[in-house]
Formats: structure tokens, sequence, C-alpha cells
């Protein structure tokens, strides 16, 4: 664990220093107050912890990041390069870690649908606490600083048998109006039994200079409830993002997760769900593309804590130039979780000698009566298929991308919401060596 004396010291400052302004009820923030000591008292993890081996948090502990006042200043038209073409959704946009009600569009939401900012859900609700009560205790100091300075997020409930028509598409915007500055943001979805939503948690950011994004999503499913939840990740060349995912799934609920990293100096997300009731289902997939000399990092942790419980977990990623990835993938099943399916695999592909990849996939079992395997697999792109393509006239450059493109869009495919599959693809094309030029296969 990092003790850096002067780090630790900026952060009990910042956090005096904004007290007063974070949300929430007096016994919230005695709950802050002990999210906060918990940081304190270790600092950022650092690579003599197995799960932070290969990334080292040391750029961040270089840099003393503070939380901004309030929103900055963006444009609608700024806001419009990241909305997907003809895509019909609520929306809510969070700027530099504050809700902006000039940039949202709320407007309609169904009978039974909630959709607000975090900060209001924890300034009318005095029972409401900035940790979920049905998500368990996490380690690592990163969720525990988010409970101390989260400012806002967004807050989502969809009550019994409700359903929300439309997507819900929350757009986390670092401004880059200001050096140094952090956003530490808390989103929770509800949702109670038999209902419905999909999500689009998108994060963008805009200027070139170095900024800081660490955020909590958590989703407490009742039973028979569906969350399909797709996460795009746009932050700039010097932005920092570290996002967490903890899901808490009762009998018959069902998640849907998918991952898009494509953006950001230093990228970790982690992945997790407990499955606690039987007949619950979760599936994980997701693609990172580093290029460049960016790092990035998933892990994800299924915990199967019940019987006759399912899960699935599909992970690509494209490494070019200098790009780094991890991919730690733990499924655990429990002693008294009998008749578990499930399966995990991982892929990568390596475009440059100088990029480099690790990867590990888990099984942690303790049940005797289970269906479970993991692969992984590193390679390298068929140069006969690279051949083939060039015979027809496309360019060496352009025929390595076309390939590379197939390799990862069948997770997109997966999405179920064709303008943010088009959108992602062609994000997807446009980080590719010579796939600028075919942006419009997408």
């Amino acid at each position: 664990m990092s003790n850096i004396a002067p780090l630790i010291d900026h952060y009990l400052a910042e956090y005096a220093r904004i007290e007063r302004d974070l949300p929430g009820s007096d016994a919230n923030q005695r709950a802050r107050k002990d999210a906060l000591k918990a940081f304190t008292d270790t600092g950022f993890p650092d690579t003599r912890q197995e799960d932070w081996k290969y990334t080292s948090l040391r750029p961040l502990e270089k840099r003393r990041f503070e939380i901004s006042s309030e929103a900055g200043d963006v444009s609608e038209k700024e806001l419009a390069a990241f909305l997907p073409a003809d895509l019909e959704a609520y929306r809510i946009v969070i700027v530099d870690g504050h809700f902006s009600p000039r940039l949202s569009a709320l407007d309609g939401l169904p009978e039974g649908v909630v959709v607000q900012s975090f900060a209001e859900y924890l300034r009318n609700n005095d029972d409401a606490r900035v940790k979920a009560s049905a998500i368990e205790s996490q380690p690592g100091s990163l969720s525990d600083m988010n409970a101390a300075f989260a400012t806002d997020g967004a807050y989502v409930h969809v009550a019994a048998n409700a359903a929300a028509d439309k997507p819900i598409h929350v757009i986390t915007l670092s401004s880059g109006g200001h050096e140094e500055r952090m956003s530490q943001l808390r989103h929770r979805y509800v949702m109670d039994p038999s209902s419905q939503a999909t999500v689009i948690e998108h994060y963008v950011g805009l200027g070139d200079k170095p900024y800081f994004t660490n955020v909590v999503t958590e989703a407490v499913m009742g039973q028979n409830a569906q969350l399909t939840r797709c996460r795009v990740q746009q932050e700039s060349d010097r932005g920092y993002h570290t996002a967490s995912f903890f899901a808490h799934q009762t009998r018959d609920s069902r998640v849907f997760n998918h991952g898009f990293d494509l953006g950001g100096r230093l990228a970790r997300t982690d992945t997790n769900t407990r499955l606690v009731d039987p007949n619950a289902e979760v599936h994980f997939y997701g693609v990172y593309i580093p290029t460049g000399r960016q790092h990035m990092d998933n892990h994800t942790c299924v915990d199967h804590d019940t019987e006759h419980s399912v899960s699935r977990e599909i992970y690509k990623g494209v490494l070019a130039e200098h790009g780094r990835g991890v991919f730690n993938g733990k499924i655990l099943i429990r002693k008294d979780a009998q008749k578990t399916d499930s399966d995990l695999s991982c892929d990568a592909l390596l475009l440059s000698d100088k990029a480099e990849v690790d990867a590990k996939p888990e099984l942690e079992i303790y049940a005797d009566d289970v269906v479970a395997a993991h692969g992984s697999t590193v390679g390298q792109l068929d140069e006969d298929a690279v051949f083939y393509l060039k015979s027809r006239g496309v360019a060496d450059e352009g025929a390595r991308a076309i390939l590379t493109y197939s390799f990862a869009n069948a997770l997109v495919q997966k999405v179920g919401i064709e303008p943010v599959e088009r959108f992602v693809e062609a994000a997807l094309l446009s980080k590719l060596p010579g796939g600028k030029s075919y942006a419009d296969l997408a």
C-alpha cells in the first residue's frame, strides 16, 4: 500500500474543503468519514497487491487532484459529438462531477421509472446512503475514496413490473477547463421485481489537461428483473479513469453488461456481480483497445453463491503500438452453488511487437456438480487473410484494420441497440492503424 504522507494530507484537506457541499444527511456524512478513513489508512493500491500487479497508479500519486465546485462550460455542439446518431434515449449529463440540467433530457419518463441526479436522490431522502445496503463491502481504496468524495452521478429506480421504454444515456464528461481536476461519481440502479431497463454509461473527456475520473456503479436486482448496461469509455489522452461495477442478483434476475474501453491514458475497470438466488444469470462482454502508450486493465469477478445460476463472459483485446492490456477474470463457485453453469474466454490480438498483454482467467470451485470452463488466447493477424484482401486491391493497413474490426465486432453486435453499435464500431475503426478510411463500414 502507498503511505505517502503528503498525498494523504492533500486528500484530507480536500475533503475538509468540500465537506459542507457534499450531498446527504448527517448519517450519510458519518458514513463518508468512515470511508475517508479507510482510504487514508491505505492510500492508493500499488503493484505489491496481486490485483494490481500489472497496473501502477504512481502517475495519480504524483498529482494533486481536486474536486470541481461546479460544472464546466460545455456547449451542446461539443456534447453532440458524443451522441450516437438516431439514438432515442433519455439523457442525464454529469459535467466535472455535477449534474447539468441544461444538457440533460428527462421529459416523458414512463410511470414507475425515476431518473435523477444522485445528489438530488441523497438530498431528498434522509435514509439514502452513498453506498447501497445490498452491496457488500468491497476491499480497495478506490471504492472507499469514491464513497467519501462522491459529488453526483445517476440514480435510476424502476418500479415492479415497469420498464423504461427507451435507453437511459448517462454521459459523464470532463470539460478540461482546469488542471488536475477529479470527478468522483456514484451511479445506482435499483431494479424492482420484474422490471426492465437499458442504461448506456458514457465517459468522455475534452481538452488537453490531466484529470481523474473515479466512478462506482451499483445495480440492485430484484426478482426477475433485467438490466442491460453498456459502458463506453472515451476519456481523453490525458485522462485517468478507474471504475467499479457491483451487482447484487436475486432469483431469476438477468444482467447483460457490455464494456468498451477506447480512451484514457490509464484505465482500470472492475466488473463484479454476486448471484445469491437460483436462476440468476449474468453476461459480461468487453472490448479494450489500447494504442500509443495507453494502459487498460479489466478485472472481473462472478461470485456464484447459489445453486442453478448461469454466467457467460467474453473479453477481447486489440493492442497496437506500445499499448498495454491486462485482463483478469475470476469465477468463484461456492460450496452450495450446485448446478452452476459458467464459461469464460478472453482473447487478445497483438498488432505490434511492442504491444503487451497479461491475461489470467481463474476458476475457484468448491462445489462438485457444476459445468465450468475457461480459456485464453493471444495471437497475431492471419497473414494469409491479409494477403487475400491485399490481392483484391485493399491496402496493407486497410486489410489489417478490416480483419481486426471483424475480430472485435462480434461483441459490439451483442449490444442490441443499433445506433450505439454503429457509434462504437466507428470509434473502434478510428483507433486502428489504417482504420479511419474504413470508418464508413460502420
